[in-house]
């Protein structure tokens, strides 16, 4: 069995950026696009987006541990328009990074994010919640996209 779904998402994030920020240091100069501090924007809309769709855990009293058995089916908030905030919102926050550095490695980061979570924490997270919320889990997948 994959036990890469144990790492939690802000982990492979800060994994993923302390690579990019490796790689600066040793190949520098590979600016892809300029550097701006717009990029503060998105980081900041996408870390805004993460902390509500977190909070609403809390609200409800259920786990924000992607591992964890969640108590209840979270689908207020940013879940009526998304099955993910808190990685959308880290997947914005990481563009908003790349915007802000510009280089190859970090605009890399955000393509490298969305894979991993996509093949191997979402699935794993799909087929528990099928199997704890059964039905309603299946109507709310049908009625709500995964990432937009």
């Amino acid at each position: 069995m994959n036990k890469l779904h144990l790492f939690p998402p802000p982990l492979v994030a800060l994994l993923l950026i302390g690579a990019a920020y490796g790689a600066n240091q040793v190949f520098p100069g590979l600016e892809l696009l300029p550097a701006t501090s717009g990029g503060f924007a998105w980081l900041a809309a996408g870390l805004a987006l993460s902390a509500s769709a977190a909070w609403q855990f809390r609200q409800l009293k259920t786990t924000v541990l992607p591992y964890g058995t969640p108590s209840q089916l979270v689908t207020l908030g940013a879940y009526l328009w998304t099955r993910n905030p808190m990685y959308l919102g880290i997947l914005t926050a990481l563009i908003g990074l790349a915007f802000y550095i510009g280089t190859l490695p970090f605009w890399l980061v955000p393509p490298a994010f969305f894979l991993i979570i996509n093949r191997i924490h979402i699935p794993y997270e799909e087929t528990r919640l099928t199997d704890i919320f059964g039905e309603d889990y299946s109507r709310y997948t049908r009625d709500v996209n995964r990432w937009l």
